[in-house]
């Protein structure tokens, strides 16, 4: 059975049409599945999305969505098959920079269309100012060890490290410190937004010396 499943995806392998046809199916069915759960919680009390949670699995509550892995395997830059004023509380983590700043409004505003009023937008992001202090002072930020290695820019220059954060290998489009972070909060639509502390709840402890934390209500 082994090798008959081998010869199998050797043959869909080779064979583009086959391979683009395998692909379109597996995406449909996927995609399927994911309406079908988006359509579960619809009716729930209260609805708590994690966007771009990775492979995370929802506790608490929470719903995790994301392209691969998460509760709900979904394209974020499709929007949300929800309605209006139907989300309680919506969290990411280190998500927010890795969308094109016009592409970003959009899925901010998004964000604010499915949220119900005076609905919770929590978001955490790394800290720009952090790195241009860095390089400022000649400082690392941390160990260069200790960086995501496919990211990591190393010509024995101080400004690695700037750009490190700033393109980390083409994944990270946008940058923010605390004041634009609220006022792109802001020129999203949402009717508040702030700055928080470090919340044990939601927020990665690992990441906590280099981010910044806001919560923003519709």
């Amino acid at each position: 059975m082994k090798n008959f499943n081998y010869i199998i995806k050797e043959f869909i392998r080779r064979s583009p049409t086959l391979l683009f046809i395998t692909r379109w199916i597996l995406d449909f069915i996927r995609y399927l599945n994911a309406i079908s759960k988006w359509k579960s919680i619809v009716n729930n009390d209260e609805i708590k999305l994690e966007l771009g949670s990775g492979t995370k699995k929802g506790l608490n509550g929470w719903t995790t969505v994301d392209r691969n892995g998460a509760d709900i395997s979904w394209d974020l830059g499709k929007g949300f098959p929800l309605p209006n004023d139907c989300v309680t509380k919506i969290y990411s983590s280190h998500l927010l920079e890795h969308i094109p700043y016009q592409q970003l409004i959009l899925f901010l505003k998004e964000c604010v269309r499915v949220l119900k009023p005076d609905g919770e937008f929590s978001v955490c992001v790394p800290d720009a100012r952090l790195v241009i202090d860095c390089y400022i002072t000649g400082k690392l930020i941390s160990e260069k060890n200790t960086w995501w290695q496919p990211g990591m820019v190393d010509t024995g220059s101080k400004i690695d490290q700037l750009n490190y954060l700033a393109y980390m290998g083409d994944q990270h489009k946008y940058m923010f410190d605390k004041e634009n972070l609220i006022n792109t909060l802001l020129i999203s639509g949402f009717k508040s937004a702030n700055l928080r502390e470090f919340d044990q709840e939601l927020d990665m402890i690992e990441r906590d010396r280099v981010s910044i934390y806001a919560v923003a209500n519709k």
